[in-house]
């Protein structure tokens, strides 16, 4: 049974409910989120964009409408996964941006792609996260009891306000972030071979993030043949919250000469 039974919108359970048709874009954004996130953290963006660029929340199982789904643990299924359910869309004109743990995710797609002869996205945006080969600093809490997993997330900035407020939520969240530090601990799963993208990849830092050094941010260069570009935003980890409006323009000028028009200069 394939992720979309029972919900089909455009075929996948992948994609929000109401997910306007991405179709008649000129360019698709599609969008990864973070460990212990979901797809709604996407969902403020689409009026951010000018109306020629369809923003495309992924959904991964496991939280919101598809909580009734086991959370992937392995990254090899959970990407062949996601190239069979989105592939329809990821055969015209598209982008990516993926945070965090969704950067991996990103990036293993568009190699998977790449490696089968498939269409690529026009580029890469990577946000927080260290290139597939180093140590990811999140490894150090993935054997952290439910308490000091919390106090994790609190201190950088993984948990809304309005969760800090319901103790019940919080302990969901670091139930969610357990299952999904599983997956990102799958480093069988993570290409780090990877040959070389055809897309340019931008890497978005935080100024203040205390998970990505400059030089984590910097080596995701071996991994595109058409440039790579560190881009400093302002905040911490989750400046997509934080400064949601900086992240949204950034990816908006970057999209502004895409498809086919050549590679993204500095």
């Amino acid at each position: 049974m394939t992720a979309g039974a029972g919900y089909a919108p455009y075929g996948t359970a992948y994609l929000l409910p109401r997910q306007p048709d991405p179709s008649s874009a000129r360019i698709r954004l599609l969008c990864f989120h973070h460990a212990g996130g979901a797809a709604s953290s996407f969902a403020g963006w689409r009026r951010a964009f000018p109306a020629d660029v369809a923003v495309v929340p992924v959904q991964l199982p496991g939280r919101e409408h598809l909580a009734d789904r086991r959370a992937h643990h392995d990254a090899r299924t959970l990407v062949a996964e996601l190239d069979a359910e989105l592939g329809p869309l990821l055969e015209l004109p598209h982008a990516f941006y993926g945070h965090s743990m969704g950067g991996l995710i990103a990036h293993a797609l568009a190699d998977r792609r790449h490696r089968r002869g498939a269409r690529t996205p026009e580029l890469l945006a990577v946000g927080a996260m260290p290139a597939p080969h180093l140590e990811r600093p999140v490894e150090a809490v993935r054997g952290a009891s439910d308490a000091e997993l919390v106090q994790w997330m609190i201190e950088v900035g993984g948990v809304p306000d309005l969760v800090l407020r319901y103790p019940e939520w919080l302990a969901t969240a670091a139930a969610l972030l357990r299952a999904d530090l599983m997956l990102g601990s799958d480093s069988a799963g993570w290409t780090r071979d990877s040959v070389p993208l055809p897309c340019p990849i931008h890497v978005l830092a935080g100024s203040r993030d205390p998970l990505l050094t400059p030089e984590g941010a910097a080596a995701w260069a071996r991994y595109t043949a058409a440039g790579c570009r560190v881009h400093e935003m302002p905040g911490g980890h989750f400046f997509t919250r934080e400064h949601s409006g900086a992240v949204t323009g950034l990816l908006s000028r970057l999209l502004a000469d895409r498809p086919g028009k050549g590679v993204e200069r500095p």
